[in-house]
């Protein structure tokens, strides 16, 4: 999501608010900036609600109800008598403080957004996109296709399928699945995730999309994994995995035990050597509201560990601690994972 300047500026002066509650100088600087653009009075007004929806920890000095006492544009009534703010000690934070702080906020007031379109997903909201089957939040779901095939839906997921008598395709838009395709060697069965196809006969095996990177991991039998652009093909078996980068066209291939293939089912999540970017993209299909990294070069490190799907903000936790990071929650619908420090 690209920055708003207006708002980055709104949160600005949130945080000059908040840090110098009792400065004149900023507080008519503030009220100049918000008298000046009825854009800069909605800013205000989204980042006081942001403030409230996120559960900041510490009051709002500058209340949303004080904020709309003052006068909009163009009008010169009087306004009536205000209390006057009690005083009290002030305490500069350090600048790194105050940057990190504000990153986060800015971080989190995206999120806020986005979680408008994605946070709650439920199975009606895939229905634009035409899927037959689909899954909520924590919600996993076991569905038996046309042809006998079985597949296991994991939280945030969405599937559609197309059977004719020389086809058997499934179209996989969203989130993770786990399929047992019943064998038909006149029919080959094809999965497809982004620019990536899948294709077997008859085998067991799990499929995962999320932001242009699909991973496929095969339990059982063998699979061709074939990716767009003209690369060439690979030819999974029992174990093998490989994770295809769309963006990059990148393909990495590694191993796991076929027992682990599909975890997930069983409420739980193996990873070796996975990013951390790649773990919070599964347990985002577990919690509901957003997991939001605000550091990069957190997200890209690596981390080896079981993790409990059941419990999200256990796993998160469990997670940073060996890579150094922090999990902080606002309330039940965000949580961000920071660098410590």
């Amino acid at each position: 999501m690209a920055e708003d300047p207006v708002l980055e500026a709104a949160f600005d002066w949130l945080l000059r608010l908040q840090d110098t509650p009792e400065d004149p100088a900023v507080r008519a600087g503030w009220q100049a900036w918000r008298r000046s653009d009825p854009a800069h009075e909605a800013a205000w007004a989204r980042v006081c609600a942001t403030w409230r929806d996120l559960g900041e920890a510490g009051p709002l000095r500058v209340t949303p109800v004080q904020a709309d006492t003052l006068p909009p544009v163009g009008d010169t009534r009087p306004q009536p008598p205000r209390r006057p703010m009690q005083p009290r000690p002030m305490q500069r934070r350090p600048m790194r403080h105050r940057a990190l702080r504000r990153g986060a906020m800015m971080a989190a007031a995206a999120a806020v957004v986005a979680m408008v379109a994605v946070a709650s997903v439920r199975p009606g909201g895939f229905a634009g996109l035409g899927a037959d089957a689909a899954t909520g939040v924590a919600e996993t779901r076991r569905v038996v296709l046309a042809d006998g095939s079985r597949v296991e839906l994991d939280g945030r997921t969405a599937i559609r399928s197309r059977f004719d008598d020389g086809r058997r395709e499934v179209t996989l838009i969203d989130g993770g699945a786990f399929f047992d395709v019943m064998p038909d060697p006149a029919r080959p069965f094809i999965v497809r995730a982004g620019d990536v196809a899948v294709t077997v006969t008859g085998t067991a095996f799990d499929v995962a999309a999320d932001g242009g990177r699909v991973v496929v991991e095969v339990a059982s039998g063998t699979v061709r994994v074939a990716p767009a652009r003209g690369r060439r093909v690979e030819q999974l078996a029992a174990g093998d995995r490989l994770a295809v980068d769309s963006a990059s066209g990148a393909v990495t291939r590694g191993r796991l035990a076929p027992e682990d293939v599909g975890a997930w089912r069983d409420g739980r999540l193996f990873v070796s050597g996975a990013t951390v970017a790649e773990v919070v993209a599964e347990l985002r299909r577990h919690q509901p509201g957003w997991i939001l990294i605000t550091d990069a070069a957190l997200g890209a490190r690596r981390v080896t560990g079981l993790y409990d799907l059941r419990d999200p903000q256990r796993a998160l936790k469990a997670m940073m601690r060996p890579v150094g990071g922090e999990v902080r929650a606002f309330g039940p619908l965000l949580t961000l994972v920071t660098a410590a420090g």
